[in-house]
Protein backbone atom coordinates (compact mmCIF):
# COMPACT_ATOMS: atom_id res chain seq x y z
CA UNK A 1 0.00 0.00 0.00
CA UNK A 2 1.18 3.36 -1.17
CA UNK A 3 2.06 6.49 1.23
CA UNK A 4 -0.87 7.86 -0.45
CA UNK A 5 -3.40 4.94 0.00
CA UNK A 6 -2.35 4.73 4.17
CA UNK A 7 -3.22 8.22 4.49
CA UNK A 8 -6.07 8.54 2.84
CA UNK A 9 -7.02 5.08 4.43
CA UNK A 10 -6.26 6.95 7.79
CA UNK A 11 -8.34 9.82 6.68
CA UNK A 12 -11.27 7.87 6.04
CA UNK A 13 -11.52 5.87 8.98
CA UNK A 14 -11.75 9.90 10.76
CA UNK A 15 -13.96 10.56 7.85
CA UNK A 16 -16.44 7.74 9.18
CA UNK A 17 -16.06 9.36 12.88
CA UNK A 18 -16.89 12.85 11.65
CA UNK A 19 -20.01 11.62 9.29
CA UNK A 20 -21.93 10.28 12.52
CA UNK A 21 -20.76 13.74 14.27
CA UNK A 22 -22.50 15.35 11.09
CA UNK A 23 -25.38 13.67 10.64
CA UNK A 24 -26.85 14.46 13.89
CA UNK A 25 -25.74 18.49 13.35
CA UNK A 26 -27.60 17.91 9.47
CA UNK A 27 -30.43 16.79 11.22
CA UNK A 28 -30.94 18.85 14.38
CA UNK A 29 -29.92 22.18 11.52
CA UNK A 30 -32.34 20.75 9.15
CA UNK A 31 -34.96 20.55 11.20
CA UNK A 32 -34.20 24.43 12.43
CA UNK A 33 -33.96 25.83 8.78
CA UNK A 34 -36.83 24.17 7.01
CA UNK A 35 -37.51 24.43 3.26
CA UNK A 36 -36.17 27.55 2.53
CA UNK A 37 -33.93 27.91 -0.68
CA UNK A 38 -30.76 29.38 -1.37
CA UNK A 39 -31.25 32.98 -2.44
CA UNK A 40 -29.78 33.39 -6.01
CA UNK A 41 -30.82 36.27 -6.96
CA UNK A 42 -29.44 38.00 -3.46
CA UNK A 43 -25.53 36.56 -4.64
CA UNK A 44 -22.89 38.67 -6.64
CA UNK A 45 -23.68 38.09 -9.79
CA UNK A 46 -20.46 38.41 -12.17
CA UNK A 47 -20.76 37.75 -15.75
CA UNK A 48 -18.31 35.58 -17.84
CA UNK A 49 -17.83 35.54 -21.26
CA UNK A 50 -18.89 31.99 -23.55
CA UNK A 51 -15.83 32.34 -25.67
CA UNK A 52 -13.18 32.57 -22.07
CA UNK A 53 -15.18 29.35 -20.95
CA UNK A 54 -14.97 27.14 -24.43
CA UNK A 55 -10.91 28.28 -23.67
CA UNK A 56 -10.78 26.51 -20.88
CA UNK A 57 -12.98 23.97 -21.69
CA UNK A 58 -15.94 24.55 -18.86
CA UNK A 59 -19.16 23.22 -20.29
CA UNK A 60 -21.84 25.76 -21.24
CA UNK A 61 -25.20 24.84 -23.03
CA UNK A 62 -22.73 25.89 -26.83
CA UNK A 63 -19.87 23.69 -26.03
CA UNK A 64 -18.59 20.69 -27.03
CA UNK A 65 -21.19 18.16 -26.97
CA UNK A 66 -18.49 14.87 -26.21
CA UNK A 67 -16.87 16.92 -23.04
CA UNK A 68 -20.68 17.66 -21.89
CA UNK A 69 -21.81 14.08 -21.70
CA UNK A 70 -18.62 12.80 -20.20
CA UNK A 71 -19.61 14.95 -17.43
CA UNK A 72 -22.57 14.53 -17.54
CA UNK A 73 -21.76 10.56 -17.08
CA UNK A 74 -19.24 11.83 -14.20
CA UNK A 75 -22.52 13.51 -12.73
CA UNK A 76 -24.68 10.56 -12.98
CA UNK A 77 -21.67 8.54 -11.26
CA UNK A 78 -21.49 10.60 -8.20
CA UNK A 79 -25.40 11.12 -8.05
CA UNK A 80 -26.14 7.05 -8.24
CA UNK A 81 -23.17 6.61 -5.31
CA UNK A 82 -23.86 9.50 -3.11
CA UNK A 83 -28.11 10.71 -3.11
CA UNK A 84 -29.47 6.90 -0.97
CA UNK A 85 -26.49 7.50 1.35
CA UNK A 86 -27.00 11.09 2.22
CA UNK A 87 -23.76 11.98 0.89
CA UNK A 88 -23.31 15.57 -0.53
CA UNK A 89 -20.02 16.84 -0.19
CA UNK A 90 -17.58 16.00 -2.43
CA UNK A 91 -13.72 17.09 -3.09
CA UNK A 92 -11.74 16.50 -6.07
CA UNK A 93 -7.97 16.13 -6.18
CA UNK A 94 -4.92 14.83 -8.35
CA UNK A 95 -1.94 13.35 -7.50
CA UNK A 96 0.09 15.84 -9.20
CA UNK A 97 -0.21 19.06 -10.99
CA UNK A 98 -1.74 19.70 -14.22
CA UNK A 99 -4.61 16.67 -14.30
CA UNK A 100 -6.67 18.56 -14.37
CA UNK A 101 -8.36 18.72 -11.06
CA UNK A 102 -9.82 22.24 -11.35
CA UNK A 103 -11.81 22.33 -14.93
CA UNK A 104 -13.16 18.40 -13.72
CA UNK A 105 -14.48 19.85 -10.16
CA UNK A 106 -15.96 23.29 -12.03
CA UNK A 107 -18.30 20.91 -14.84
CA UNK A 108 -19.10 18.61 -12.17
CA UNK A 109 -20.52 21.56 -10.70
CA UNK A 110 -21.58 23.15 -13.52
CA UNK A 111 -23.55 19.59 -14.51
CA UNK A 112 -25.11 19.07 -11.50
CA UNK A 113 -26.25 21.92 -11.34
CA UNK A 114 -28.09 21.52 -14.49
CA UNK A 115 -30.29 18.78 -12.11
CA UNK A 116 -33.53 20.25 -11.41
CA UNK A 117 -33.42 18.24 -8.14
CA UNK A 118 -30.33 20.00 -7.23
CA UNK A 119 -27.95 23.13 -6.66
CA UNK A 120 -24.34 22.96 -6.02
CA UNK A 121 -22.05 24.93 -3.99
CA UNK A 122 -18.61 25.37 -5.51
CA UNK A 123 -15.57 25.25 -3.02
CA UNK A 124 -12.06 26.61 -3.52
CA UNK A 125 -9.92 25.12 -1.16
CA UNK A 126 -6.51 25.03 -3.08
CA UNK A 127 -5.53 27.83 -1.02
CA UNK A 128 -2.33 27.73 -2.09
CA UNK A 129 -2.67 27.65 -5.65
CA UNK A 130 -6.02 28.80 -6.75
CA UNK A 131 -6.90 28.82 -10.33
CA UNK A 132 -10.87 28.59 -10.34
CA UNK A 133 -11.29 32.77 -10.71
CA UNK A 134 -8.60 32.31 -13.80
CA UNK A 135 -10.74 29.37 -15.88
CA UNK A 136 -13.95 30.93 -14.84
CA UNK A 137 -12.33 34.47 -15.77
CA UNK A 138 -14.38 36.66 -13.48
CA UNK A 139 -13.09 39.83 -11.66
CA UNK A 140 -14.04 38.63 -7.84
CA UNK A 141 -11.06 38.54 -6.12
CA UNK A 142 -12.14 37.87 -2.38
CA UNK A 143 -12.25 34.41 -1.24
CA UNK A 144 -12.12 31.95 1.54
CA UNK A 145 -9.10 33.30 3.14
CA UNK A 146 -10.49 36.16 3.48
CA UNK A 147 -13.63 34.23 5.86
CA UNK A 148 -10.62 32.81 7.29
CA UNK A 149 -7.93 35.60 8.59
CA UNK A 150 -10.57 38.44 8.08
CA UNK A 151 -13.51 37.17 8.78
CA UNK A 152 -15.46 38.44 6.06
CA UNK A 153 -18.70 37.17 6.30
CA UNK A 154 -19.65 34.31 3.19
CA UNK A 155 -22.67 35.74 2.50
CA UNK A 156 -20.48 38.78 1.00
CA UNK A 157 -18.02 36.51 -0.46
CA UNK A 158 -20.27 33.95 -2.79
CA UNK A 159 -20.72 34.75 -6.18
CA UNK A 160 -23.44 33.91 -9.04
CA UNK A 161 -21.42 33.05 -12.07
CA UNK A 162 -24.54 32.15 -14.05
CA UNK A 163 -24.01 28.85 -14.43
CA UNK A 164 -27.61 27.03 -13.34
CA UNK A 165 -28.01 26.66 -9.99
CA UNK A 166 -24.59 27.20 -8.80
CA UNK A 167 -22.38 29.56 -6.40
CA UNK A 168 -18.95 29.77 -5.99
CA UNK A 169 -16.69 30.65 -3.25
CA UNK A 170 -13.19 31.30 -4.26
CA UNK A 171 -10.48 30.80 -2.56
CA UNK A 172 -9.39 34.65 -2.02
CA UNK A 173 -5.46 35.71 -1.74
CA UNK A 174 -3.58 32.59 -1.77
CA UNK A 175 -1.76 31.53 1.08
CA UNK A 176 1.43 30.09 1.83
CA UNK A 177 0.72 27.47 4.57
CA UNK A 178 -2.91 26.56 5.19
CA UNK A 179 -2.75 23.21 6.10
CA UNK A 180 -2.98 24.35 9.92
CA UNK A 181 -5.93 26.28 8.76
CA UNK A 182 -7.69 23.24 6.87
CA UNK A 183 -6.83 21.02 10.15
CA UNK A 184 -8.17 23.48 12.05
CA UNK A 185 -12.02 22.71 14.16
CA UNK A 186 -13.39 26.00 12.20
CA UNK A 187 -12.78 24.56 8.95
CA UNK A 188 -14.34 21.61 10.13
CA UNK A 189 -17.48 23.45 11.13
CA UNK A 190 -17.47 25.34 7.76
CA UNK A 191 -17.48 22.09 6.56
CA UNK A 192 -20.92 20.50 8.55
CA UNK A 193 -22.85 23.90 7.98
CA UNK A 194 -22.03 23.80 4.16
CA UNK A 195 -23.34 20.14 4.34
CA UNK A 196 -26.11 20.82 6.56
CA UNK A 197 -27.53 24.39 5.16
CA UNK A 198 -29.02 22.97 2.26
CA UNK A 199 -30.70 19.49 1.99
CA UNK A 200 -31.06 19.08 -1.71
CA UNK A 201 -27.49 21.14 -2.07
CA UNK A 202 -24.26 19.00 -3.32
CA UNK A 203 -20.74 20.98 -1.79
CA UNK A 204 -17.90 20.13 -4.70
CA UNK A 205 -14.10 21.24 -3.16
CA UNK A 206 -11.92 21.43 -5.47
CA UNK A 207 -8.54 20.84 -3.08
CA UNK A 208 -4.86 20.97 -3.65
CA UNK A 209 -2.62 17.83 -5.42
CA UNK A 210 -2.28 15.15 -3.04
CA UNK A 211 1.73 14.99 -3.64
CA UNK A 212 2.63 18.36 -3.16
CA UNK A 213 1.83 19.24 0.44
CA UNK A 214 -0.46 17.17 2.94
CA UNK A 215 -3.69 19.88 2.68
CA UNK A 216 -6.24 17.58 0.79
CA UNK A 217 -4.92 14.15 3.08
CA UNK A 218 -5.93 16.82 5.76
CA UNK A 219 -9.17 18.34 4.44
CA UNK A 220 -10.70 14.25 3.14
CA UNK A 221 -11.82 13.28 6.65
CA UNK A 222 -14.17 15.93 6.69
CA UNK A 223 -16.10 15.42 3.24
CA UNK A 224 -18.24 12.37 1.62
CA UNK A 225 -16.58 11.43 -0.98
CA UNK A 226 -13.59 12.25 -2.84
CA UNK A 227 -12.58 11.95 -6.73
CA UNK A 228 -8.97 11.66 -7.67
CA UNK A 229 -8.63 12.64 -11.09
CA UNK A 230 -5.04 11.30 -13.47
CA UNK A 231 -4.08 12.39 -16.65
CA UNK A 232 -4.83 9.71 -19.37
CA UNK A 233 -2.23 7.65 -19.67
CA UNK A 234 -0.50 7.69 -16.44
CA UNK A 235 -2.32 5.52 -14.58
Amino acid sequence: MSKIEKALEKAKKKRDENRQETRLKVASEAAAAGENAPLYTQTKSVSLKDSHLEKYRIITHSGDSGIINSYNLLRTQVLQRSRDKGYNTIMVTSVVEGEGKTITAINLAVSIAKEIQHTVLLVETDLRNPKIQHYLGCSATKGLSDYILDKVPLSELLINPGLGKMIVLLAGKPLSGPTEILDSPMIKKLVQEMKARYPDRYVIFDCPPLLTMPDSIVFSSYVDGIIIVVEAGKA
